[in-house]
């Protein structure tokens, strides 16, 4: 019986070998590749590409317009550790029929000190047509040293359309006191909600349209309607931004003291709105969405 238990054993453990083999196998020559080229000094890394390719999701693309992804192409491991020489380098991109794509810097080169081992490389993209709400475009980028050693780093960027016409970010960077919360409106027309004038309730008014009418008559017709809700425990509304001129808000008292903890807003047709933050923890990076897949920031827009 205990020699029959060991053969089972044994056969199980041959046929798990069998299968994995070929996986086992790449990890050691891709561990093997990364160990030679470290003692070589060689580090070619990115900030948005990596060699194992990972999916950004950007859940919240308006599905219209062109935009621009940028990364960093780095000649170091981290800022104690670096390449002592420069990296050329190509880039490559693939994007989905129906989209116009171009790259600022198809080779390039990451200079070893004069710019601080790092070159940025921007990707333009313009859609030919509206995306609808849900669906997805896909983007893969990818760039490949050229000399002494080839490596190859890349990743995917998905858009998955949101709210239609209206996208939201947030710039910041480690060890930064602050954060910038920005929120675009393109849709380029607002829908009259308060009848006035020559206008009754469900109208659109084109934008240049909009702009020529008096505060009075814009407060009648809105672009769209943006509620942001966050914890001052961790971020803190810059209380002199102008947004609390147009905003309502509520307050929390935290140890007897009120911190705005949710803003209520209308962003106008075409237009983009940025709010300061203050981090309490500054070490950490907010980056949304390409650092961070979720918001800090909670985000609701209703039209």
């Amino acid at each position: 019986m205990k020699k029959s238990l060991k053969y089972i054993l044994v056969l199980i453990l041959a046929l798990g070998l069998s299968l994995g083999v070929r996986t086992f196998a790449k990890y050691i020559v891709e561990e093997f590749h990364s160990y030679y080229l470290n003692a070589k000094h060689f580090y070619f890394t990115s900030n948005r590409l990596k060699k194992n390719n990972p999916t950004y999701l950007i859940n919240n693309w308006s599905g219209v317009g062109s935009f621009q992804i940028s990364f960093d192409i780095l000649s170091e491991k981290n800022r104690y550790v670096y390449t002592d020489y420069d990296i050329p380098y190509t880039v490559r991109f693939v994007c989905p029929t129906g989209v116009e794509c171009s790259v600022d810097k198809p080779t390039g080169t990451v200079m070893n000190a004069s710019t601080g081992h790092k070159d940025t490389v921007t990707l333009s993209v313009n859609p030919t047509r509206s995306y609808s709400e849900n669906e997805r475009l896909s983007i893969y980028i990818e760039s490949t040293s050229v000399s002494p050693y080839q490596e190859t780093i890349g990743a995917t960027f998905e858009y998955a359309v949101g709210k239609q016409g209206v996208t939201y970010e947030i710039d910041d960077e480690a060890n930064r006191v602050y954060m910038i919360f920005k929120i675009t409106n393109a849709i380029n027309f607002c829908t009259v909600r308060t009848a006035f004038g020559d206008y009754a309730v469900g109208d659109s008014i084109d934008v240049s349209t909009y702009r020529s009418l008096s505060a009075t008559d814009k407060a009648n017709c809105i672009g769209k309607n943006v509620v942001l809700t966050f914890n001052p425990n961790v971020v803190i509304l810059d209380t002199t931004d102008n947004i609390l001129k147009r905003a309502t808000y509520h307050q929390r008292d935290i140890n007897g003291t009120l911190f705005v903890d949710q803003l209520n807003f209308q962003i106008e047709p075409v237009s983009t709105t940025a709010i300061k933050f203050y981090k309490a923890n500054k070490s950490l990076n907010y980056t949304y969405p390409i650092v961070t897949s979720e918001s800090i920031i909670g985000v609701s827009i209703t039209d």
